[in-house]
């Protein structure tokens, strides 16, 4: 008995601050990547970044890309939250590969999303989100059809 309760704690240990994402929309964050929940994002290191991505589609297909302004988040029952996203600031079309690199600079110190989805076949998928499971010690939190968050770097005038 006791060496299955330490087995138990010694788990929840490791688990800690431990967060599981499932990427749906057959795409994967490559960079940035899903770093952890909540507005903590990968700082990417320019203000005209590229974007990479994983897939497991078909050679005819294409990707549509976007970003979008941090919007906020709101309570969604009583344990839970939604995320609301801001408005499209960037979007790109019919992309043969799985990366992208900004063509116009974003904000400097600014929180965002983006996405990419999938065109094949005149089929249009949803757009790629993730949803996670996050432990905190014995807890856990979970969310859903989260797009993915980065932060651009702050510019120090010279």
């Amino acid at each position: 008995m006791k060496r299955h309760i330490f087995i138990a704690f010694f788990g929840l240990i490791i688990l800690a601050g431990c967060t599981i994402p499932t990427y749906k929309g057959g795409i994967e964050p490559i960079y940035p990547g899903v770093r952890s929940v909540g507005k903590s994002y990968e700082t990417v290191d320019t203000l005209t970044p590229t974007f990479r991505w994983k897939s497991d589609t078909a050679a005819n297909c294409t990707y549509d890309f976007s970003i979008w302004d941090a919007g906020d988040t709101v309570a969604n029952g009583p344990h839970g939250v939604r995320l609301l996203r801001g408005p499209a600031l960037y979007y790109k079309e019919a992309l043969t590969r799985p990366e992208h690199t900004v063509e116009l600079p974003l904000g400097p110190d600014s929180s965002y999303y983006w996405s990419a989805r999938l065109r094949c076949n005149g089929q249009v998928s949803e757009w790629a989100t993730y949803d996670y499971t996050q432990w905190v010690g014995i807890a856990a939190a979970q969310g859903k059809n989260w797009p993915f968050g980065f932060k651009t770097p702050k510019i120090i005038a010279k």
